[in-house]
């Protein structure tokens, strides 16, 4: 509910949903989250299947993709806007 009036309040505001840094935050954002990802998908390597430091790292892999996803999606309703 409050990420709708932040998205409302955000609109009000001469149609400018997200500021240029904040766009590069949430990017950034979105790398970070990827490179645990992948940190996580190279861990798999040495923590065979079925031991719990494998369902430990494939959880973050899955988790990390996940908030990565949305972050994407909220990037392009916001700071992809005309362009």
């Amino acid at each position: 509910m409050s990420v709708l009036i932040w998205i409302n309040a955000a609109m009000a505001n001469n149609n400018d949903i997200l500021s240029e840094n904040d766009c590069d935050q949430i990017k950034n954002g979105i790398l970070y989250l990827l490179s645990v990802a992948d940190e996580n998908w190279k861990a798999l390597d040495s923590n065979p299947e079925g031991t719990p430091d494998h369902l430990d790292h494939t959880l973050r892999i899955k988790w990390a993709t996940d908030v990565a996803a949305n972050y994407t999606t909220i990037h392009k309703a916001f700071c992809d806007q005309g362009k």
